[in-house]
């Protein structure tokens, strides 16, 4: 039953940038608490096309990696951040989320993506 009940939990503590440390208690990488608490209770978010995940919300920040159309990540929250335009079909807007793609924590527009 404990094999059950820790894999599920050492997954979520690794997604959210928790590393063991000397001592063997996890001590927290670049990630906060709640992105931690966020990431155990993922809402699954899809892309509704190709996107770039960025460090911080603004279309001038470093893309860490492609979130790819159709796929799924999980949400963490919404921030409002740089302005972007033409963007998924939307002429304006500056809503972004803070998202975990893929074990990736960064920034998508929010137009791009829509709750699954």
């Amino acid at each position: 039953m404990k094999k059950l009940l820790i894999a599920p939990l050492a997954a979520a503590l690794a997604l959210a940038g928790f590393v063991p440390s000397a001592s063997g208690t996890a001590t927290a990488g670049s990630g906060d608490i709640a992105t931690v608490a966020a990431t155990a209770s993922c809402k699954s978010l899809t892309a509704l096309s190709t996107v770039h995940v960025r460090k911080s919300a603004s279309t001038k920040s470093t893309s860490l990696r492609l979130w790819y159309k159709g796929t799924k990540g999980c949400d963490i929250k919404g921030v409002d951040g740089g302005s972007y335009k033409n963007t998924c079909g939307i002429d304006s807007y500056h809503y972004w989320r803070k998202v975990n793609y893929r074990g990736t924590v960064g920034y998508v527009p929010n137009v791009c993506v829509k709750y699954s």
